[in-house]
C-alpha cells in the first residue's frame, strides 16, 4: 500500500478518531465541505481546496473509497456553489418568460395558449364562447362541446411574444451576483467517500471500544448505560432508540460492538442484521431480548450476531465482560 504523506496520515487519523467512516459532501451557507468535522479543518486550518486535494490522493492510494459523486455547479467569478437557473427568451434574451399548455377545443376547432382560455375562474373558448368544463384526456359524449384537450407544451416571452419549445438558460450566482451561461460554467465532480474497516483499524490511535446501543426502552438504555460507563472508562457508549437512527449511525460511524435490541418500534433486530449483512458491514453484534427464543436466536446468529442475551439485570451486570471478550477474539 502507497505511504501516506503527514498532511494526509493527520488528516485521516483525526477524522478516524472522530468515528467518522462515511465522509459526506455538503453544500451549505459556507460553501461546498464536508459534513462531520468542521472542527477539524478549523483546527488544522486546512481551506477547501486543499482538503480536496487530500481526500483525492488519498482515494489514489486506496485509503479512501470514493462513493455516490456530486455534479455541482460553481461560479466561475468566485466559486461558489449557490447558483441558481433562470429561463432566458433565445429571441430577446429577456428572462420574463413562462411555461404554458397548447389546448384545443375540438367542438370548434380552436387551437391557443392556455391564457387565451383564461376568464376569470373560468376556462372559455375564444372562438365560440363556451365553457369548458374539467381536463379530460378525451371529449365525452354526453357533452363533447365542453371538452378541451391538453396538446402540448411550451414556452412564452411576456415582452416579445415568442413562443418556443426550450428556453436558453442563464446562471445565476447568489454570492457575487454574477450571471453566466453553461459555456462559462465550472462544473465540478465530487465524491463521497467511505473509510474501509482495516484502515479505521490499522491507524486508530486509542484502544477504546466504541459501542452504539439500540434500544427504545429508556430504563433498560439508562441501565445499560450506568452499568458500562461506570465500570469500564475504556467502553465509549452511544445510544439511539430506534432502528432508523441505529442504521444512518452504523452507515456512516465505525462501531466495535452494536448492542441491538430485537424489538424496536419500527423495525426488528433482524431486520436491521439483514442490512448490516447486505451492505456487508463488520461490526460484532450483540443481539438482546425479552424473552428467550430459539428460534429468533437461531436466526440472528445465521444473519451474523455474535451473541444472544436475554435482557436482565444480571446480564447487563456481564455485559463490560462479555463485549471486552468479543473484541479480543
Amino acid at each position: 500500500m502507497s505511504v501516506l504523506t503527514d498532511e494526509e496520515k493527520t488528516l485521516l487519523s483525526k477524522i478516524i478518531e472522530k468515528g467518522i467512516k462515511a465522509i459526506k459532501v455538503k453544500v451549505g451557507a459556507e460553501g461546498v465541505t464536508y459534513d462531520g468535522f468542521d472542527d477539524i479543518l478549523v483546527e488544522e486550518e486546512y481551506d477547501w481546496d486543499y482538503v480536496r486535494e487530500l481526500f483525492q490522493s488519498l482515494a489514489l492510494k486506496k485509503f479512501l473509497l470514493p462513493k455516490e459523486p456530486l455534479k455541482v455547479i460553481l461560479c466561475p467569478d468566485c466559486g461558489s456553489p449557490h447558483v441558481y437557473v433562470k429561463y432566458v427568451c433565445p429571441k430577446c434574451q429577456s428572462s420574463n418568460v413562462e411555461s404554458t399548455n397548447l389546448i384545443e377545443h375540438p367542438y370548434c376547432g380552436y387551437t391557443g395558449v392556455l391564457k387565451n382560455f383564461t376568464s376569470g375562474s373560468k376556462l372559455l373558448c375564444p372562438n365560440c364562447s363556451t365553457e369548458l368544463r374539467s381536463l379530460r384526456s378525451t371529449p365525452q359524449e354526453d357533452d363533447s362541446k365542453k371538452d378541451y384537450l391538453i396538446i402540448g407544451s411550451m414556452f412564452e416571452c411576456d415582452d416579445c411574444g415568442n413562443r418556443f419549445e426550450r428556453p436558453n438558460f442563464l446562471h445565476i450566482c447568489q454570492k457575487c451576483d454574477a450571471e453566466f451561461n453553461y459555456r462559462s460554467s465550472i462544473c465540478e465532480t465530487l465524491y463521497n467517500y467511505e473509510i474501509p474497516e482495516n484502515i479505521i483499524k490499522n491507524l486508530r490511535k486509542t484502544e477504546d471500544i466504541l459501542v452504539l446501543l439500540i434500544e427504545d426502552s429508556l430504563e433498560d438504555a439508562e441501565i445499560i448505560n450506568k452499568t458500562i460507563t461506570k465500570k469500564e472508562k475504556d467502553i465509549k457508549l452511544e445510544s439511539v432508540n430506534s432502528g432508523k437512527d441505529g442504521l444512518n449511525k452504523i452507515n456512516t460511524k465505525y462501531y466495535d460492538v452494536v448492542l441491538l435490541d430485537y424489538k424496536l418500534p419500527d423495525m426488528s433486530g433482524i431486520d436491521i442484521l439483514e442490512k448490516i449483512k447486505e451492505k456487508n458491514i463488520h461490526v460484532l453484534v450483540i443481539m438482546l431480548t425479552g424473552a428467550d427464543d430459539r428460534e429468533i436466536a437461531v436466526e440472528a446468529m445465521k444473519l451474523g450476531a455474535s451473541d444472544f442475551l436475554v435482557k436482565s439485570l444480571e446480564t447487563y451486570q456481564k455485559l463490560p465482560v462479555i463485549i471486552k471478550k468479543l473484541v479480543k477474539k
